[in-house]
């Protein structure tokens, strides 16, 4: 099995299911899509349509549990626990995976097998599945992870299986910044990341998103009081390389592609087109 792709889900059956459609269709790797759904009414009426539209084959399973469970986090733990893939992905039930994304990320772990996990491009898209802006990935430097703020997105993060093997999972008292916690961890176990430099899926910025909130700063900043002293004492440093590395890797750039992905409604993918698409992602300042 090339990939396991994990969603935890609750209450969100509708995009789940755009979400399952993005994963079942991609052709070229062999995989399965692991869902751990937090015991949403109706799951199994779902879970039986589901597989009436993405039938299981030799090259695609699919593995739905629902049950409850200690939140999102704890949710994607029980899924890759699950999970056999040899590359990991971790995919939020409002996100997509663009085509042929999987293949891609197949091709550059086969070609370079010192990286332990590689990063994706990112769409951020709205509601109706229009472009709201584009996220180019840098390599995130520990110091600015630990003291600043997690510059890349889950979307577009897959990792190899040995990093789960040494104990790599989610920390559950973190509610909302588990994910920049376990890539503090990820880079400090010295893990080699790459970048792919090719757009592999889509981040719906529908303005209720749990990382804008009180209780996400307060877990940054609990976040930040764990790292040493000197790095906390050198964090604008951090800042001002972050930027210049953004800057003169073209992340600023706009851009202008056509994109498919399955939009509220839809059985198939809808083709959508960005011209000229700003990286600022409005009421994210700091990301820059």
């Amino acid at each position: 099995m090339d990939f396991s792709i994990v969603t935890a889900s609750f209450r969100q059956l509708d995009l789940l299911k755009l979400c399952i459609a993005s994963v079942a269709d991609q052709e070229g790797v062999r995989l399965e899509h692991v869902i751990q759904d937090g015991s949403t009414p109706g799951f199994e009426g779902f879970a039986q349509e589901v597989q009436t539209l993405w039938p299981e084959g030799p090259q695609y399973v699919r593995s739905m549990v629902s049950e409850p469970d200690g939140g999102m986090y704890d949710g994607i733990n029980r899924a890759l626990k699950r999970s056999r893939g040899r590359i990991c992905g971790y995919l939020n039930s409002d996100e997509q995976y663009l085509p042929g994304a999987l293949a891609s990320v197949l091709k550059m772990f086969h070609e370079q097998p010192k990286l332990g996990a590689i990063l994706g491009d990112v769409l951020v898209i709205r509601p109706d599945g229009n472009p709201l802006c584009f996220r180019k990935m840098v390599i995130p430097h520990l110091a600015h992870t630990w003291t600043c703020h997690f510059s890349a997105l889950t979307a577009g993060i897959f990792f190899r299986r040995e990093l789960l093997e040494q104990g790599l999972l989610y920390d559950t008292s973190y509610r909302i910044a588990a994910d920049a916690e376990w890539f503090v961890r990820l880079l400090a176990m010295g893990t080699k990341v790459g970048l792919l430099g090719k757009t592999t899926s889509t981040f719906m910025e529908s303005g209720q998103n749990l990382g804008l909130g009180d209780k996400a700063r307060a877990e940054a900043r609990r976040l930040c009081a764990e790292a040493p002293l000197w790095m906390r004492w050198l964090r604008p440093l951090w800042v001002l390389r972050h930027r210049w590395k953004r800057l003169a890797q073209g992340a600023h750039r706009r851009r202008t592609f056509d994109y498919q992905i399955y939009a509220p409604g839809s059985s198939m993918r809808q083709g959508f087109h960005a011209h000229r698409l700003s990286p600022i992602w409005p009421g994210r300042l700091w990301n820059y």
